[in-house]
């Protein structure tokens, strides 16, 4: 039985990279066919490159989260404790966490477990390869917040894309860094009570940091996504949302010494 599951993930993994190739063959020969095949090496490149600075990006944010929960988790010993044999813990099944964890190439299974999500997470990345390679100036400006249409159609939807990849991993890095803690026993969750180790709290409170700065920068973004309104009588910014969602956004991103922009006619 332990055979026949082995074969099919092997076969599996063996599909999986050989659709793959079937569909970039089918892609080349379509492209070559009408004379474009430059533009199909452009799209495989930029994919190529997207994919590799996301998973970068993300398995070097992942293991260092990693590194520093085994770095600052409590050490604990598989070895049971002697207890008197009228103890109720003499009868105790023993810590199946810890004798895992004792037994496995912890080091390395962070650092693996780090790459296999930063895998996932440039696949997903990959496809939005397109916004990237859309810029330049548009040759007019926005009324109201003097920006350059350029800038809407192709920064504005970029940096939106790099706020969310960084909203995911540091929700992944949080729940990474929770698990090893909890492998650990920093992290105690039961019917008896919860509690969690100094390091955990100093983890996580680093990590929320991190995230109250990316949220800052997403009210930053939503300010020029007002102009994206349409409210079935304004395609644009609204009255409303110049004189209350404006300065709110401004608010939420820490700044308070802000006034709402004159339209330019």
């Amino acid at each position: 039985m332990g055979s026949l599951i082995v074969a099919a993930v092997v076969i599996g993994a063996c599909l999986i990279p050989l659709a793959l190739a079937s569909d970039l063959l089918v892609d080349w020969l379509w492209f070559a066919s009408i004379g474009y095949l430059q533009v199909f090496w452009t799209t495989i490149g930029a994919e190529g490159v997207v994919f590799l600075a996301v998973w970068t990006g993300t398995a070097a944010i992942l293991w260092v989260n990693g590194w520093l929960a085994l770095r600052f988790a409590r050490p604990r010993s598989a070895q049971p404790v002697a207890a008197p044999p009228w103890s109720p813990a003499a009868n105790a099944p023993p810590d199946l966490l810890a004798l895992v964890r004792d037994r496995l190439p912890v080091p390395r299974l962070v650092a693996g477990s780090a790459v296999v999500l930063a895998l996932l997470v440039a696949a997903a990345e990959a496809s939005n390869w397109s916004v990237f390679l859309q810029f330049g100036p548009y040759g007019a400006a926005d009324p109201l917040f003097n920006k350059d249409i350029g800038f809407y159609l192709f920064s504005l939807p970029a940096y939106i894309l790099i706020k969310n990849w960084m909203m995911l991993v540091l929700v992944l890095s949080g729940l990474f860094a929770a698990a090893i803690y909890w492998v650990h026993g920093d992290i105690e969750y039961d019917l008896h009570g919860r509690s969690m180790s100094p390091a955990v709290i100093a983890h996580g409170s680093a990590l929320l940091g991190f995230l109250f700065a990316i949220k800052a920068w997403s009210y930053v973004l939503d300010r020029y996504l007002l102009l994206y309104g349409d409210n079935s009588v304004v395609v644009g910014a609204s009255y409303t949302d110049l004189h209350l969602g404006l300065p709110a956004l401004w608010l939420g991103a820490g700044e308070r010494d802000r006034s709402v922009p004159q339209a330019r006619s």
